[in-house]
């Protein structure tokens, strides 16, 4: 079997402010403390660890635009910033997967964010679920989730722009 690309739904208008939002902030402060009288080892210090702190969060930004999934004949392989990983679709429990809606309240919420990128309209990461179970996150679309539980101990919850068609083509890929 070929690999196939599954693009992760684009950032919708909110991640997008927050993001800007938050670098605003984040330059904002980083004028201040240029203009602010300290120390020139204080000042130097300071503004080095903001200018990596904007470099980071402006790198998450630009990669979450070209973030995906990669689906082989034995691995679903998800290319996100920071938390990129592979998994064996032998721990995929496709028979429990199912395409939701994260505003439902039926539905299972992100609740406690516990390593990861949490802002308004996008979660990227380790969450816990309302339930209290563990979940890996990669999420910019409320609307269009894939949520596939694994035999690894916690659920992936991610955000594409056809959820069914990559649940088709994930329960065709496990069946021999």
């Amino acid at each position: 079997m070929e690999s196939q690309w599954f693009i992760l739904a684009p950032l919708g208008k909110t991640a997008h402010v927050s993001f800007m939002l938050l670098l605003l902030v984040l330059l904002a402060l980083l004028m201040f403390l240029l203009f602010k009288p300290m120390p020139a080892t204080a000042k130097a210090t300071s503004a080095g660890l903001l200018l990596a702190t904007i470099g980071f969060f402006t790198w998450i930004y630009w990669q979450a635009n070209n973030a995906g999934l990669s689906l082989s004949a034995k691995t679903l392989d998800i290319k996100v910033p920071l938390y990129s990983q592979s998994i064996a679709l032998s721990h995929l429990q496709l028979q429990q997967a199912q395409t939701i809606n994260l505003a439902d309240k039926a539905t299972p919420a992100l609740s406690w964010r516990t390593n990861g990128v949490g802002l308004p309209g996008y979660s990227l990461g380790w969450f816990r679920l309302d339930s209290g179970s563990k979940a890996f996150a990669a999420v910019t679309d409320s609307h269009n989730v894939i949520m596939v539980p694994t035999d690894l101990g916690y659920t992936l919850l991610l955000s594409t722009v056809d959820p069914s068609s990559l649940l088709r083509a994930l329960q065709a890929a496990s069946t021999p």
